[in-house]
C-alpha cells in the first residue's frame, strides 16, 4: 500500500473542517500518513496517489463545488468520501445524498463508500426559513426548528469517532485488497466481478 494518502478538504463553515482534523487526529497511524490539502485548487492530478480521502459539505444534495472541481483532476482513483450535512445523515434525504455523492465519485473513479455526519446548520439562515411563506417549498415547520437546533450540536465527538472508524475500516480494507490481485491484474477491491 502506498503510504501516503491523499486528503482534500473543502469547508465553508468549519463543520466539515473540524469532522477532517480531528479524525486524521485521532486515525491509527498504522495506516500510513496523510497529505491535507485544504480548498485548494487543483490545476493537474500531479501528487495524487491511489487512494483519496475526500471531506466535503453538501451542497443541493450532492458535493460542494469544490470537490466536484477536485474530482475533475481524479482518474481511476480509489475514492473514500467523508462529509457533513445539515440534516440527518440516516433520513432518506441523507441516503440520496450518499448515493449521489457515490456516482460522482464513481464518474472517473472508484468510491470505496460515502460517510456522512451532520453538520451545524447557520442560525441565519434559520432565521430566512422560518421567515418564508408557509407554503414556500423551504419554510420551517416546527419539526424543521427542531432540526436545525439540533444541527448546531454536531459533528461532535460521536460524529468524529464514527467518522473515524469508519475511514479506518476502509482503509485496511483497501491495504488488504492491495495484497490481493484481480482478474485484470490490478489490485483487488472486492468489487465481485471476480467471484
Amino acid at each position: 500500500m502506498n503510504d501516503n494518502i491523499y486528503v482534500y478538504l473543502s469547508s465553508l463553515t468549519g463543520n466539515t473542517e473540524k469532522l477532517a482534523k480531528g479524525v486524521l487526529e485521532k486515525l491509527s497511524r498504522k495506516n500510513g500518513s496523510f497529505t491535507l490539502h485544504d480548498n485548494e485548487f487543483l490545476t493537474s492530478s500531479d501528487g495524487i496517489g491511489e487512494l483519496v480521502i475526500l471531506f466535503f459539505w453538501c451542497r443541493r444534495g450532492n458535493l460542494d463545488y469544490n470537490s466536484q472541481m477536485f474530482l475533475k483532476h481524479c482518474k481511476n482513483k480509489k475514492i473514500i468520501a467523508v462529509g457533513t450535512m445539515g440534516g440527518y445523515p440516516h433520513s432518506e434525504y441523507g441516503n440520496k445524498v450518499k448515493k449521489a455523492v457515490f456516482q460522482s465519485i464513481s464518474e472517473n473513479n472508484i468510491c470505496m463508500g460515502v460517510f456522512i455526519s451532520q453538520g451545524k446548520i447557520d442560525s441565519q439562515r434559520t432565521e430566512f426559513r422560518k421567515k418564508l411563506p408557509p407554503e414556500h417549498p423551504h419554510f420551517l415547520d416546527e419539526k424543521g426548528i427542531r432540526r436545525h437546533e439540533e444541527s448546531r450540536k454536531h459533528p461532535d465527538e460521536a460524529d468524529i469517532e464514527c467518522a473515524r472508524s469508519y475511514l479506518e475500516k476502509k482503509i485496511t480494507e483497501y491495504a488488504a485488497a492491495c495484497e490481493t490481485v484481480c482478474m485484470d491484474g490490478e489490485p483487488c477491491i472486492h468489487c465481485g466481478m471476480c467471484i
